[in-house]
């Protein structure tokens, strides 16, 4: 089984599992991936987080894009994707198993300046004890100037979810499974 096979398969296991942490059956496609980024000039970044990656897909891009020197903190809940991900990615980016509620302290045990980017493959129902906590960090983060970037399937579901935050809507894409909306703060 090759690896985007094998991809997909631990996806579909996982949206089994935890059909509410993991919101789709399948990955987001490759399309979705760069239009994630577009607009962000990617070489002036130098700390980045991702939260939830899954197998890892726009992990690829920021992978791919980022300059070689900047450093990436990715949090991942799930013990086989953090395993997977570290094989793929673990020589520049730091892969971390942890909760992003948990966000604020890693962000303190780095002792980073600042934050230029906040990724997220998250959905927007998680645990209130989650939730929370994510939320005040990327509030916090944002108002100091970083962009926030995730995806929905459900914008009318996921905006009171996000109510404290001024949202743009930056695009519609069509081509993923299910189609998505890419939304940013900043």
């Amino acid at each position: 089984m090759g690896a985007e096979q094998q991809d997909r398969w631990s996806f579909l296991v996982n949206f089994i599992r935890h059909p509410l942490r993991n919101a789709s059956v399948v990955p987001s496609s490759r399309v979705a991936s760069r239009r994630m980024f577009t607009g962000v000039d990617m070489s002036s970044l130098r700390y980045v987080v991702e939260l939830g990656p899954g197998t890892g897909v726009f992990t690829q891009e920021l992978y791919e894009r980022l300059h070689p020197d900047a450093q990436v903190l990715v949090i991942e809940l799930d013990a086989g994707y953090v395993a997977a991900l570290k094989s793929r990615f673990g020589d520049r980016f730091d892969i971390v198993q942890a909760s992003a509620a948990d966000l604020k302290a890693l962000l303190r045990s780095r002792n980073w300046p600042s934050v230029d980017l906040v990724v997220s493959g998250l959905p927007f129902v998680l645990p209130a004890e989650v939730k929370g906590p994510m939320l005040s960090t990327l509030k916090e983060l944002t108002e100091c100037g970083t962009v926030f970037r995730f995806f929905t399937y459900m914008p009318p579901l996921m905006k009171p979810h996000y109510h404290m935050f001024d949202l743009r809507c930056l695009r519609f894409v069509w081509r993923n499974f299910p189609p998505m909306w890419i939304y940013s703060v900043n």
